[in-house]
């Protein structure tokens, strides 16, 4: 097996991320219901997970260097190009991407256990506040605020965007659908 992204997994990578990246928009509605509510109180972090999946998701089916920043910064860009977040979506997608990219990197893309996957869900959420933070100006809200809110952020990625990506990827693998992937190979 080749270590570099086949043009069969580019492609697939590619049209699942596009339908992510619609799944994304589609949630960013929801999201702008209730995160005001839950802003007031610097919980809206619990919502940022779903935006992790992204690297993880792809990263833990294909299992190759480029699968993870590619998967988070397609669907970002997909999200953006459809909804209100523009280009901030993609900035959000390459700062939640590299980070998990990295740590699949220095695992040699070998170690998929609950324990990394959360881990790389954390390590997006840590990138995706990052560029929340300066932003949407959140500098300007109290220490006390940015703590708890990314609290939130770094439990809900790795609860969404590091299990529930992991959790989501078996579940297609045991379908049987994803048998040319080394998901399914690695087994």
């Amino acid at each position: 097996m080749t270590k570099h992204l086949t043009l069969s997994e580019t492609v697939f990578l590619t049209v699942m991320a596009t339908a992510m990246g619609v799944a994304w928009w589609a949630y960013s509605i929801i999201y702008d219901i209730i995160s005001p509510l839950l802003k007031t109180f610097a919980l809206s972090g619990l919502l940022e997970g779903v935006w992790q999946m992204g690297g993880i998701f792809f990263a833990y089916i294909i299992r190759k260097p480029g699968s993870a920043f590619l998967g988070a910064v397609i669907a970002a860009a997909v999200e953006g190009l459809i909804s209100q977040w523009g280009f901030s979506a993609l900035l959000s997608g390459i700062c939640q991407g590299l980070p998990v990219e990295l740590l699949f990197l220095a695992t040699a893309y070998k170690v998929w256990n609950k324990f990394n996957c959360a881990l790389a869900g954390t390590l997006s959420a840590l990138g995706g506040y990052s560029i929340t933070y300066f932003w949407y100006g959140y500098g300007s809200f109290s220490l006390n605020f940015n703590l708890i809110n990314l609290g939130c952020n770094l439990v809900s990625g790795a609860i969404f965007g590091g299990l529930f990506a992991r959790y989501l990827a078996n579940r297609l693998a045991a379908s049987g659908v994803l048998n040319q992937f080394r998901i399914c190979a690695d087994k």
